[in-house]
């Protein structure tokens, strides 16, 4: 057994693997290139933080398996939810957004409170995404889970699925680069939630402490306003930027029904 070998210098030998998914516009994949407002967040981190491997892209639902089980792990963007917590450690806030279901026909989908969708044949959300685990925590069993929101917004078109849940800062990117879906409407405010970058229980306490610092000495670094300006011009609204996390200005959101109760 090896003695004598510092947290440090383990850590210096120690890379982290970085995963994400296909989240456009906080990362994704962009002629052969990861990017997004999101990933240049994280390499912007990164210039303050012990060697890591290059940003991989893979599905959600494998990157989630991957942060549960994989050492020296980190995710993102992943939110944090009460089932999720005890799973991860947290670096974050970085990005708050506001989740609302979508209907092609709002006159049919206007419904007073949350329980009311549990009655419509089926809602279109992301595979193993924090949004169906949290609808499927609040007793819905009409999901129709899909591999991306291009696919469920399609779907939605054709009328093969009756409401999706979305988020407003993904809604804003896909109705600047996809018109067709400007036609979709939201009809029902059902939550905020939080994202995070998050590391495996197995990583290195030397690399948590270092991204951590990294977070909270960036917070009012110059880029994330050139992010946020530039970014803010890709989706054509209005972000942003309070003590390190990102959001979409509450004028550009989508005016829907706010919830009464469920």
């Amino acid at each position: 057994m090896l003695t004598g070998i510092s947290n440090v210098a383990i850590a210096e030998e120690t890379q982290l693997t970085i995963l994400t998914s296909n989240e456009p516009p906080m990362n994704f994949e962009h002629q052969g290139k990861i990017t997004g407002l999101i990933t240049e967040y994280v390499e912007l981190l990164r210039q303050d933080t012990p060697a890591s491997e290059p940003i991989k892209l893979a599905p959600w639902a494998r990157v989630l398996e991957a942060g549960r089980t994989q050492p020296n792990t980190m995710i993102f963007s992943t939110e944090k939810s009460p089932s999720r917590s005890p799973n991860f450690h947290w670096v974050g806030p970085i990005m708050a957004k506001r989740w609302f279901f979508l209907a092609k026909h709002p006159e049919d989908y206007s419904f007073n409170t949350l329980d009311d969708y549990k009655q419509v044949e089926n809602i279109g959300v992301l595979r193993a995404d924090n949004r169906e685990s949290w609808l499927l925590e609040q007793g819905f069993d009409n999901l129709y889970p899909v591999n991306n929101l291009e696919q469920a917004y399609k779907m939605l078109q054709e009328k093969r699925l009756d409401i999706v849940l979305t988020g407003d800062v993904e809604h804003s990117y896909m109705v600047r680069y996809f018109p067709e879906f400007n036609n979709l409407h939201g009809v029902f405010d059902v939550n905020v939630a939080y994202s995070y970058l998050a590391f495996s229980k197995f990583t290195c306490e030397s690399i948590l402490q270092a991204w951590q610092h990294a977070f909270e000495a960036n917070k009012n670094h110059p880029q994330l306003q050139e992010m946020k300006k530039k970014w803010g011009q890709h989706i054509e609204q209005t972000l942003v930027l309070k003590d390190g996390m990102f959001s979409l200005a509450q004028a550009d959101s989508v005016a829907i029904r706010q919830p009464k109760g469920k």
